[in-house]
């Protein structure tokens, strides 16, 4: 492949090989300034092997490298061992997730929430949690924020939805019936989308504004249900966390008379 690649070509192309974790956190911009090379010669090499953009080429070379890293539990674990694993698995689990974050990505991403008029969210199972506990966030600082457990009820709601609002989908398969029929919907109404999945899990991409991807687990009954839940809440408290930035003192205020309206009902 390399026979129609240009020197600078091949400079970028060793580059990546040789360093690639720091290719899947770094933008286009960085990663230029670490080759020594400019971004349009990165786009033009990235298009040339067959890409159409950066973004989406990271993508692809994360889920060509992504390896499973949940530790097997034994029958003969003892307690003290199953806390050291779990402890282990879920911190190489958000260094990962890190490492396939966009700085860039997540800047649109939170100013897309900052800005939507409504925000509508779907999730079931594990992945409801994390839907449940934005929506707690995200309505304590004020944002008109739509989430039903019940998803025939959620879908419903989407009647009243236009371009102006935000959607967000968290399926780690992303193969949940109940997100993929959200994000038709949205694609239909021209309505921006941000999906959460698991790396290699590719059926809600084509349907996407955006996209953010977890680490890949293995497929076992103890523990990927925990780490991938477990990154999910990570990435969504990133992106609150980013938010509660903006108007600052707007928010806090928010904050600040949600607990004064609450603390009546709180024990001592």
């Amino acid at each position: 492949m390399k026979d129609f690649l240009t020197d600078t070509d091949k400079k970028i192309a060793n580059y990546i090989e040789q360093n690639i974790s720091t290719v899947l956190s770094s933008s286009i911009h960085d990663l230029a300034n670490l080759i020594g090379v400019s971004s349009s010669s990165i786009s033009k090499y990235i298009k040339k092997i067959g890409y159409a953009s950066y973004s989406r080429f990271k993508v692809v070379l994360a889920q060509q490298n992504a390896q499973p890293i949940d530790a097997q539990l034994d029958s003969n674990d003892t307690i003290k061992t199953i806390q050291s694993k779990l402890f282990h698995t879920i911190t190489r689990s958000y260094e990962m997730t890190l490492e396939l974050l966009n700085d860039e990505l997540l800047e649109t991403i939170v100013q897309q929430i900052h800005s939507a008029r409504r925000i509508y969210m779907f999730g079931v199972g594990a992945s409801g949690m994390v839907c449940n506990d934005l929506y707690f966030k995200l309505s304590r600082i004020g944002k008109n924020i739509i989430y039903h457990t019940d998803s025939h009820i959620q879908l419903a709601s989407l009647s009243g939805a236009t371009n102006q609002d935000f959607i967000i989908g968290i399926s780690y398969s992303s193969n949940t019936k109940e997100v993929i029929t959200a994000f038709k919907i949205a694609k239909e109404l021209s309505i921006p989308t941000l999906s959460i999945t698991g790396i290699g899990n590719q059926q809600l991409d084509s349907l996407s504004t955006y996209q953010l991807k977890i680490p890949r687990h293995e497929n076992t009954i103890r523990s990927s249900a925990i780490t991938s839940r477990n990154d999910s809440f990570f990435l969504i408290d990133i992106l609150y966390l980013a938010l509660l930035q903006k108007e600052e003192h707007r928010h806090f205020q928010n904050l600040e008379k949600s607990y004064r309206m609450t603390h009546p009902l709180r024990e001592d």
